[in-house]
């Protein structure tokens, strides 16, 4: 861990907790903040229900990304369709794919990391011109028990003032 890190990371632990007239001492809302702001950028896992047979591109609610706040997102992702009665079928696929924004193009790019498994949940992601991904998903037989995306994205700004308000910094 750099030297910088742990010399900003350093725990007020001789310190109050709690202020006079207010909750969370300055030093310690302080310390929060830091802490917030490091684990921040290692995401929040959400998930979100897969439709099935969900032949035409459709959102994934919540996974869009502004091309001025962000230049890099790592997706890790884990699919689960779990059917019951006549013809029940189990498929858990999990992976990892990056979202690469382009100036130059104004687009973004979706490039899968290595090959997604154990299985193949016949659903497939893309992403729009505006940072917004979607799936499609094959027809599975039974009736749906488990249908759902669960993902977590970790981003990075890293962006130039030449394009970017947040460059600016």
């Amino acid at each position: 861990m750099s030297t910088l890190l742990l010399d900003s990371f350093k725990i007020p632990h001789r310190e109050a907790i709690a202020g006079k007239r207010v909750f969370v001492s300055q030093v310690w809302e302080t310390f929060f903040r830091k802490v917030y702001e490091l684990l921040k950028p290692l995401g929040e896992e959400k998930s979100f229900p897969i439709v099935n047979n969900q032949a035409a591109a459709a959102d994934v609610i919540g996974m869009q990304f502004k091309k001025g706040n962000v230049s890099q997102v790592v997706v890790d992702w884990l699919v689960q369709r779990v059917t019951t009665s006549t013809g029940a079928v189990e498929t858990i696929e999990s992976g990892i794919f990056i979202l690469v924004y382009n100036p130059t193009s104004e687009n973004w790019s979706l490039v899968g990391i290595g090959t997604p498994g154990p299985d193949d949940s016949g659903v497939d992601f893309t992403v729009t011109s505006g940072g917004q991904v979607q799936y499609a998903s094959t027809n599975i037989a039974g009736t749906a028990s488990i249908s759902k995306l669960t993902w977590r994205a970790r981003t990075m700004a890293a962006k130039h003032r030449s394009y970017s308000v947040t460059g600016t910094r």
